[in-house]
């Protein structure tokens, strides 16, 4: 949290995801502290489901960019799967964890900050990309 916080005095930050379940759940009650508006992503099927859906979308309409130096991002997003929930009746999404891929972990924070990307996308009044460095 007090890296996050650095990063919020440091630069102009107008949105912040964080996923609460298990330890996040400490990181997201600091960041709440200094940051109210922190939205946070309580990990379950249908959160997964709409997080991939969003991102898939932004994607598929090429509006998110990356150095193309940074292939961590990609074997990230690639790690990911789809999968059922243990009882085998829901689907899910899931990364098993590799040194490549860190469980994914890029993928999903990317995510997070994507969600607050329009759902609309490009429109006539609006024409956004979203670029990692």
């Amino acid at each position: 949290a007090d890296a996050i916080k650095k990063l919020t005095e440091q630069y102009n930050v107008t949105y912040i995801g964080i996923d609460s379940t298990g330890v996040g759940h400490g990181v997201y009650e600091n960041v709440k502290a200094f940051f109210p508006a922190v939205r946070e992503f309580v990990y379950n099927p249908n959160v997964k489901n709409a997080l991939v859906l969003k991102a898939y979308d932004i994607i598929s309409h090429r509006r998110l960019e990356f150095d193309a130096g940074h292939t961590d991002i990609a074997q990230s997003f690639m790690a990911i799967r789809r999968a059922t929930t243990a009882s085998g009746n829901r689907p899910t999404y899931e990364a098993s964890r590799s040194e490549e891929a860190s469980h994914a972990d890029l993928a999903w924070a990317t995510m997070h900050a994507l969600f607050n990307e329009p759902l609309q996308g490009e429109s006539a009044n609006t024409s956004n990309i979203v670029e990692i460095f």
